[in-house]
């Protein structure tokens, strides 16, 4: 029996900077959740409108920027996080 190396597994991602990242977004109001990617981007970014929930209620996004390192990769993420017409992100 084959033993598969899993320490790719454990740890953080080696990850090189600058990279391109994807947010996930969701929260209940496209276009403010739009205004609230807007604001708080701090250069060119890709916005897509992917999916709604069932009853309609909840709409996800995926914000795709280049981020030049860990920090501000972070910082985007708790500024999106902590806005109040966005719900979560992932």
């Amino acid at each position: 029996m084959k033993t598969k190396n899993l320490s790719i597994l454990q740890g953080k991602p080696d990850i090189s900077y600058p990279t391109q990242w994807e947010y996930r977004i969701i929260g209940e109001n496209e276009d403010k959740i739009i205004e609230a990617v807007f604001e708080i981007m701090p250069r060119p970014y890709t916005l897509e409108a992917k999916n709604k929930s069932s009853k309609g209620r909840f709409v996800s996004l995926h914000a795709t920027i280049v981020v030049n390192s860990q920090k501000e990769r972070d910082e985007i993420y708790c500024k999106l996080s902590t806005h109040q017409e966005i719900k979560m992100v992932i």
